[in-house]
């Protein structure tokens, strides 16, 4: 079982999501669209809006086989399986016209080898977004300090993370963070909820966002 991403139609991650669950049992097939709680003020009021991690991408965990490849191919609103090597895949099976077993052997030894063809997620990637992500796939709101433009964490996803942390946004609430993503780094903005001292030397949150 490996991870994968699924570069698909944005704004339609979780049709996909819907329909790999109705296709799939989810011992075969796990689906995940990784999605940030931020807060956004309208009419001079906060509320909290969630929104995709990486819009247009589906993550998948499941043990890719060229039937499982042509399988994803006929989702709706599917572009491509990321970062792959799938077009030979699909050049022989257009020269073929039928779907072949990658596990041809030769007098005992394998042509093919299915990670020549689909590259999972790097594992050091994977483990990065599950840890910031919860049971229903949102990263949540971290609460933090900013004293001297040092920023802690004191609770939440982003807790013993603040390497990832490149800006803090008090006006809009806001974190920018730099999570790695096939091999790029990509800034993501995230909500956070800031911490400030009272005249006992407490914390308090500032006004909650309903």
């Amino acid at each position: 079982m490996g991870w994968y991403a699924l570069f698909v139609e944005t704004g339609s991650e979780d049709i996909v999501q819907k329909c790999l669950k109705l296709q799939f049992c989810q011992k075969d097939l796990y689906s995940c669209v990784p999605k940030r709680l931020i807060p956004e003020k309208k009419g001079g009021e906060f509320y909290n809006v969630v929104k995709p991690l990486f819009p247009g991408y589906l993550l998948i965990n499941t043990k890719m086989t060229p039937s499982m490849y042509y399988e994803l191919k006929k989702l709706p609103k599917y572009y491509r399986l990321l970062r792959n090597s799938a077009f030979v895949l699909d050049k022989i099976y257009r020269r073929s016209q039928r779907l072949i077993d990658l596990r041809i052997e030769e007098e005992g030894n394998q042509i093919y080898n299915y990670d020549d063809f689909f590259n999972e997620i790097d594992e050091v990637e994977i483990r990065q977004i599950l840890q910031l992500i919860n049971n229903e796939n949102i990263i949540e709101y971290s609460n933090v300090i900013v004293e001297n433009s040092k920023v802690c964490v004191q609770s939440g996803p982003l807790y013993g993370l603040e390497g990832m942390i490149k800006k803090i946004d008090k006006r809009k609430r806001r974190a920018r963070i730099a999570i790695n993503f096939f091999g790029g780094e990509r800034l993501i903005e995230v909500g956070v909820e800031i911490l400030v001292p009272d005249s006992q030397g407490m914390m308090k949150v500032h006004q909650n966002i309903d």
